[in-house]
């Protein structure tokens, strides 16, 4: 399969994981793996994709319609669409929030998939409102649990808005360490216009998950890469790569938006590395440049999931222009050269 090198840590694969470059007709994003299934002949995994969007992607004010789908692969870098996923419950859950927010339904978005010691497989996803009588939206982090894919459950969304303080939480980051018994998990949230990593406790995988703070916010703690935006994609296995007795993941920031007359302009949407306390919920260190951009982004490279391929490698999804999904293989030896001395 023809590979570029964008740089010594970034391999890209050219042919797209899924969905078409420039495609207008079908748009996809935010792949996630089933990691239980990766190493077996047919690996799963779940992919939003747009039913209708109003507007454009990088100028803001867009508005995306969305729906989760059932994928599957070979090899990992080639992926399928198989179904639409189905949540036994969600439906009704969906009107009992949209009663909460008072909001029209836009949509499933975002998933993350995680496995517990027992064999659970936990869906993680945003359910996303448009306010119906005043400007603005409002996001739940929704959960759903089962045997497998096709046997899911709707559960209570671990974390719901907090009225007059954020408009939700979405894009979560599971700690692979258990402090206390408890995780301090990362979320994506938002602190008026900027999205900011936002951290919480949780016992479980199910129960309600405690808001505890902001670890990162850009506009106070972001370099130019990340001075507006900040979602977390991935905390790194401590067994893959760490730093001391810290964890090392990987975020996604974006620079600064342009304001003309009558618009807001985004720029650009990239990875780049972070390092992440585990007790405390503490980002001490973020990269002063990010990681990559793929050379088809017009300002969107929105990494989603990783997955390790072997001691020293892995691979890192990412969608370019909210529209598809390629694939990176990422060179673990060049980020540890990449961490803070």
């Amino acid at each position: 399969m023809e590979t570029k090198r964008l740089n010594d840590a970034v391999l890209m694969y050219v042919k797209p994981a899924i969905g078409k470059i420039n495609s207008k007709d079908e748009l996809l994003m935010a792949l996630t793996v089933d990691k239980q299934t990766f190493n077996t002949g047919t690996k799963r995994g779940l992919v939003r994709i747009i039913t209708k969007r109003v507007g454009n992607e990088n100028v803001a004010g867009y508005i995306d319609q969305s729906e989760l789908w059932q994928v599957e692969s070979r090899d990992g870098l080639n992926w399928h669409k198989i179904s639409v996923l189905k949540i036994i419950g969600i439906e009704k859950q969906i009107v009992e929030l949209g009663k909460e927010c008072d909001g029209k339904f836009l949509g499933l978005e975002d998933p993350d998939i995680y496995t517990d010691e027992k064999g659970i497989k936990h869906i993680y996803f945003t359910i996303a409102f448009m306010l119906d009588k005043k400007r603005g939206y409002r996001v739940y982090l929704g959960h759903a649990k089962g045997s497998s894919l096709d046997s899911l459950n709707t559960a209570a969304p671990v974390m719901k808005p907090l009225e007059g303080k954020n408009r939700g939480y979405k894009e979560v980051v599971i700690s692979p360490i258990i402090t206390n018994g408890y995780r301090i998990n990362l979320t994506e949230s938002n602190n008026k216009d900027y999205s900011v990593i936002a951290s919480a406790k949780a016992k479980n995988f199910s129960s309600l998950w405690q808001p505890i703070g902001i670890p990162f916010h850009p506009k106070k703690d972001g370099k130019e890469w990340c001075a507006e935006h900040a979602s977390p994609c991935t905390i790194f296995s401590p067994d893959f790569i760490k730093h001391g007795d810290l964890l090392v993941g990987i975020m996604n920031g974006r620079e600064k938006s342009e304001i003309t007359k009558d618009k807001k302009i985004y720029k650009k949407f990239r990875p780049g590395l972070f390092v992440f306390n585990p007790t405390t919920g503490e980002i001490p260190w973020v990269a002063p440049e990010p990681l990559f951009e793929d050379p088809d982004a017009v300002t969107i490279t929105f990494a989603s999931d990783f997955v390790e391929l072997n001691n020293d490698e892995g691979l890192l999804y990412a969608h370019v222009n909210d529209s598809f999904v390629r694939a990176y293989k990422i060179d673990k030896n060049a980020l540890i050269a990449r961490l803070p001395k």
